[in-house]
């Protein structure tokens, strides 16, 4: 067994039910139904069973409930599932446990219910304050939602809760997000994300786009905000470890984290997951019906393996990579893929050095933090 095949996995699970998809959503999910739950927690515990010979020598460390809207589905779905998984992989005995929520449809019991299960962080879907805002983006959650599901966390003393941000909402403005920020800084809260708004096809937002019914906001604009973000997150201890994530020190999430490493594998399970196991991605299929009938047969829900070639690993580390406050290492770079970047670059990046965009220390490439507002357009320079 290779060193890579020695690291800690990673176990992500889908639940796809939603009370209505967001007007900006591109993730798969499905209106809540009390039956089509239950099939789909019998079609997770098939594909569990399919998969758990496969691991039995692999151990895990971290396990990612999200969606859709986990918090929607029934009161003992989640407890039911976790004890599935435990009993069919192998975990380290510190795992993070993860599961998002929604305000709207977080309750106490719900709650007692995932710290049973062994859910050890909390991910709070609040993107915005402004509930005007929220309902033009088919948002159901109230301000009062918000509260009451913060006052239960903080109540309780949980010590791990993230919180999301959206930025870029369609007439939303610096103070809107600024007054986000600063009441979840108010809250007992140790990891925050901000996301910058992705107009994505085959969605309600692209739709209104396409007919002009709204307007998208400027890049400059948006530069501005994240960089107010990023002064007001850092100067409450905060630390931007990437491009979209802050951390209080030791609440990095160790999930998301291997996504942006290229030598971590991770297990997908669910409609439309996806996995990366040694070397290789597995997509499963995005249609729920398919995925509980392929599982009810005995079939496996996947419908597409592809093997990931040195060239696209190459590209994808130094996108993901430059994604993060460490950056890239040249050494390994050099080493894993038979190329020195500083020599085969080494125009551009003077030319980015010169300008301060980036820098290079103790051998690890790296954006500047005031830069990672324009990521992309560094990154393209370097692939």
């Amino acid at each position: 067994m290779s060193d890579n095949e020695n690291r800690p996995l990673g176990l992500y699970i889908h639940i796809p039910f939603c009370n209505r998809k967001c007007d900006y959503c591109d993730f798969v999910s499905y209106s809540m139904d009390s039956k089509a739950q239950q099939l789909y927690l019998e079609a997770l515990f098939a594909e569990i069973d399919m998969q758990k010979s496969k691991f039995v020598d692999r151990v895990f460390d971290s396990i990612f409930i999200g969606g859709g809207t986990p918090s929607i589905v029934y009161e003992g779905f989640i407890a039911s599932l976790a004890r599935k998984i435990y009993s069919s992989f192998h975990f380290l005995e510190k795992t993070e446990f993860t599961i998002e929520v929604n305000p709207s449809s977080f309750t106490h019991e719900k709650f007692l219910e995932y710290v049973q299960a062994g859910v050890n962080r909390i991910s709070v879907g609040v993107q915005c304050l402004d509930e005007k805002l929220l309902r033009e983006q088919g948002r159901i959650q109230s301000m009062e939602n918000i509260e009451e599901t913060f006052k239960m966390l903080n109540n309780s003393l949980f010590t791990n809760v993230s919180s999301d941000v959206m930025i870029g909402l369609p007439g939303q403005t610096l103070d809107s997000v600024m007054s986000t920020i600063n009441y979840l800084l108010k809250q007992n809260i140790k990891h925050i994300s901000t996301y910058t708004l992705q107009i994505e096809r085959h969605t309600m937002l692209y739709s209104k786009l396409r007919k002009g019914k709204i307007t998208p906001m400027k890049d400059k604009t948006m530069e501005t905000i994240f960089n107010q973000v990023n002064k007001a997150l850092v100067k409450e201890g905060f630390v931007r470890y990437e491009i979209s994530n802050y951390a209080k020190p030791g609440f990095e999430c160790r999930h998301n984290k291997k996504y942006w490493d290229d030598e971590v594998s991770y297990l997908g399970l669910g409609v439309a997951a996806h996995s990366y196991i040694d070397g290789y991605r597995y997509y499963n299929t995005k249609r729920l019906d398919t995925y509980i009938d392929d599982l009810n047969e005995g079939k496996s829900p996947v419908y597409k393996r592809e093997y990931v070639s040195d060239e696209e690993r190459r590209t994808e580390r130094i996108m993901l990579s430059l994604r993060t406050s460490k950056g890239l290492d040249l050494e390994k770079f050099k080493a894993d893929f038979n190329e020195d970047l500083l020599r085969t670059h080494a125009d551009i990046i003077k030319k980015m050095t010169d300008k301060k965009m980036v820098e290079v220390k103790d051998n690890f490439l790296k954006i500047k933090d005031e830069y990672f507002a324009v990521s992309n357009s560094i990154i393209v320079e370097l692939l």
